[in-house]
């Protein structure tokens, strides 16, 4: 969806930052507390402010690992928070629908059930699955 949300602003006016890309294969590090990738994150994020008006930042950032880090992002800078809460066997599912799936313990290792960032999070769930892409690009607009 981030990379569909790119292609409407258009690449000169959205940057968006996967942060699986950025740990795995950027840095080949692991997401766990300490991880390097929290850092170069950061660093990227803020120059995409910078120099963008819009910023995606996506992935699966566990609070306990990105928490702080996004904390300041988001008190400093205007911004939405969304979390996709979508059930585990839905996860499971289109995980096996992938080229490469990465299996159900590797999935079941990461799980983190209800890990909002804030109250404030934009909780999406599974119902609304067919609108996510429609509410972000209003909520965007009336931002």
């Amino acid at each position: 969806m981030s990379n569909r949300l790119q292609k409407h602003f258009g690449y000169q006016n959205c940057l968006v930052l996967h942060q699986d890309v950025i740990r795995r294969d950027i840095l080949h590090a692991g997401d766990r507390i300490g991880t390097l990738a929290v850092g170069l994150i950061e660093i990227m994020v803020e120059y995409g402010l910078k120099n963008y008006p819009i910023v995606i930042l996506e992935g699966i950032l566990r609070k306990d690992v990105y928490g702080q880090m996004l904390h300041k992002l988001v008190f400093e800078n205007k911004s939405l928070v969304y979390y996709l809460d979508i059930p585990f066997e839905k996860t499971l599912q289109r995980d096996q629908l992938k080229k490469s799936p990465f299996g159900s313990k590797k999935l079941e290792s990461w799980w983190r059930k209800q890990d909002y960032l804030d109250k404030d999070d934009i909780i999406l769930n599974d119902e609304q699955a067919d609108n996510w892409y429609e509410q972000i690009l209003d909520d965007i607009k009336n931002s």
